[in-house]
């Protein structure tokens, strides 16, 4: 059981390019942030709907960077408990988190794409309040972040697998 070489670097290498749009956006909220304080402390004129766009570029940064953390184990695990049991014991245990988190990501990839689809064949309505940007591409891009985790989570899952098998 073995996820094919190929295969699994595509999936990383998506997930590093999507991890660097992440950290740009990322990069331009905060430059938008610091424009909405200037002008609305120092000219009495904030940026309109900055707020709203914030909360949508977060979607992005937010989702599309995880992939990317679960690849590199950048995330905060606690192992004090988990290192005291055996390596057959800590597989099995990886494996039912993996699974966990597969389900949980895998069912808010198609619960997004879905509201996005929605969103997209909706003739009216559906866009933000203050802007009126519409709903259904900010729905996509969460859901492509969702599923994308749920990739590397199918590989973390497979390997965990196997070391339970082999031990």
């Amino acid at each position: 059981m073995k996820v094919p070489l190929k295969v699994e670097s595509v999936i990383y290498s998506i997930n590093r390019v999507t991890a660097v749009i992440a950290a740009v956006v990322l990069a331009g909220m905060m430059l938008l942030t610091v424009g909405d304080v200037v002008g609305r402390y120092f000219f009495n004129n904030p940026i309109k709907g900055t707020w709203e766009l914030i909360g949508f570029l977060l979607i992005c940064a937010g989702t599309w960077g995880l992939g990317y953390c679960q690849m590199e184990r950048g995330h905060i695990s606690v192992n004090i408990i988990l290192n005291r049991f055996s390596q057959r014991v800590q597989a099995i245990i990886l494996s039912f988190t993996y699974l966990i988190g597969l389900a949980a990501f895998s069912i808010v990839c198609w619960r997004m794409f879905m509201l996005s689809y929605k969103y997209f064949t909706m003739p009216r309505g559906n866009v933000s309040d203050t802007l009126e940007l519409p709903l259904a591409p900010f729905m996509l891009i969460l859901s492509i972040g969702a599923g994308l985790i749920a990739l590397v989570l199918i590989i973390d899952l497979i390997r965990s697998l196997a070391k339970v098998v082999r031990k």
